[in-house]
């Protein structure tokens, strides 16, 4: 058995531990009264398609530029053997709220036929690192690996302005607040460039796992990039034309996923854009499920949907850090770590976070400079400071790099029960080499005593640090 932990020193001004390999087994007859958990291998739930976070452009013009040792940041985020072994990435597709300057895929004027279409500026910016980190992931898996490398989830902000109502790449103009819907004669050009841009990336050697038709499409707003979507128009859009489009083009094994927003809005609390969505027979067949991100509303809302539609996959493909929310260094660790476990108990088959990399500003960020005349608030798994090119890995780096690191492509969360333990969160996991994987979070102030039964294996107690996240692998 071995064992794992993190948690933040005694003036929370950096971690104490940070993945670091104890031993926190009690000593028999020393155990007291302990809360339990049960796990069931016997019966596994869903199956684990990736942990990671975005190569944003304001990312991949840090690792470009900025980094001073950018092979050793690819190395700590990717490779499976020294660093976390991140295997999900979420894409944009064009222009998202972290980049250097606006750029688009297509000339100002209109082109309904495409011909000025040119995916230069992803392949010259954004690539290179998304290569890079795809081989170093391959290399530390060794050539034995019979998974993809690196499963790749892309996501517009918007499509491109001709193609919208209000004939802009915002969401609502800023003076007339017009918003800005795809229109009905776009739809099958939109079909049309999303299905290209997956064709670059198949190009390049690149897993391109699923597609979104648009990110937040409830979140329309004047300050970068959006486009609204209705579940109406999204389940048209999905069964008519992308699904058709995608298969012409030999891309049919890419999954579509609904939504892409939060657990719960205002217009479409608890899940009801996807529940309507699934109301059209076509859309239905031809969605592979959901995407959530978890900035509103509660984690259940996946089990809602799961207990309703159980053929449908579910994927959380953004969750962000920033000093908006738990700051650095216990409050991020905990918070974030105790969320991830609720997305895996609520049947999430993924868990991406947001930028891979920020500066000390929260940049780049053009989009939040030009509107709110002030720097993002946002964190990324590392912060560059770009006086020295010196990394700094934060604490949502630690709590993603406790599920990536141990629990791979092909695993399966598997039932467990916690009993008597107030302040305490546990996730398992069954590995394909056959290991069991938990990852337990201990809220409390103080240490925590845990009893791990794994039916049909060996049980133990361990003394779980305060504030900490520990994973527990059974060999």
């Amino acid at each position: 058995m071995r064992m794992f932990t993190t948690y933040a020193n005694a003036h929370d001004t950096m971690l104490e531990a940070a993945l670091r390999p104890v031993d926190l087994r009690v000593a028999p007859g020393a155990e007291t009264a302990a809360a339990t958990l049960v796990l069931d291998p016997a019966h596994p739930r869903q199956r684990i398609d990736g942990f990671g976070a975005s190569i944003t452009q304001a990312t991949s013009y840090l690792w470009h530029n900025a980094m001073r040792h950018p092979h050793r940041a690819l190395r700590d985020l990717f490779s499976v053997t020294e660093g976390i072994g991140i295997s999900m990435l979420r894409q944009p597709v064009g222009p998202s709220d972290h980049v250097t300057r606006p750029y688009r895929f297509t000339r100002r004027r209109p082109d309904r036929h495409l011909r000025t279409l040119d995916f230069r500026p992803e392949e010259y910016t954004i690539l290179p690192m998304v290569k890079a980190a795809q081989a170093m992931r391959a290399q530390s898996m060794g050539p034995a690996a019979s998974d993809p490398d690196l499963n790749i989830i892309v996501s517009p902000w918007s499509a491109p302005w001709w193609m919208k109502t209000n004939f802009s790449a915002l969401g609502k103009r800023p003076l007339t607040r017009l918003t800005g819907w795809l229109r009905p004669a776009a739809y099958p050009v939109y079909a049309e460039y999303l299905a290209r841009f997956i064709e670059t990336y198949r190009r390049h050697g690149l897993h391109v796992f699923g597609v979104t038709p648009t990110n937040e499409p409830d979140y329309p707003q004047s300050r970068w990039p959006s486009m609204a979507m209705s579940p109406s128009q999204q389940a048209r859009f999905i069964a008519r034309f992308l699904t058709p489009c995608l298969r012409a083009h030999g891309l049919g094994d890419v999954r579509i996923m609904c939504w892409d927003h939060n657990y719960s809005t205002d217009h479409y609390p608890d899940g009801r854009f996807v529940r309507e969505l699934y109301m059209d027979p076509r859309a239905f067949a031809a969605t592979a499920g959901s995407a959530w991100h978890y900035y509103g509303g509660a984690a259940r809302t996946m089990s809602d949907i799961h207990r309703r539609w159980p053929t449908k996959g579910i994927w959380v493909t953004e969750a962000s850090g920033g000093d908006w929310g738990p700051r650095n260094w216990d409050d991020a660790l905990v918070t974030m770590g105790a969320r991830v476990i609720s997305m895996m108990n609520n049947w999430a088959q993924s868990a991406v976070l947001w930028n891979i990399a920020l500066d000390t500003r929260g940049g780049p960020d053009y989009y939040y400079l030009r509107n709110d005349h002030t720097h993002s608030s946002n964190r990324g798994l590392l912060t560059v400071d770009r006086r020295t090119g010196e990394c700094t890995r934060n604490a949502d780096y630690y709590a993603l790099g406790h599920f990536s690191k141990f629990v791979p492509i092909g695993s399966h969360c598997i039932t467990s029960e916690l009993r008597k333990a107030q302040r305490l969160h546990a996730a398992a996991f069954a590995t394909p080499d056959g290991a069991v994987a938990a990852v337990l979070c201990n809220e409390r102030v103080d240490p925590a005593t845990l009893r791990i039964d794994v039916r049909g294996r060996e049980s133990q107690t361990l003394a779980l640090p305060a504030r900490s996240l520990t994973t527990v692998v059974f060999d």
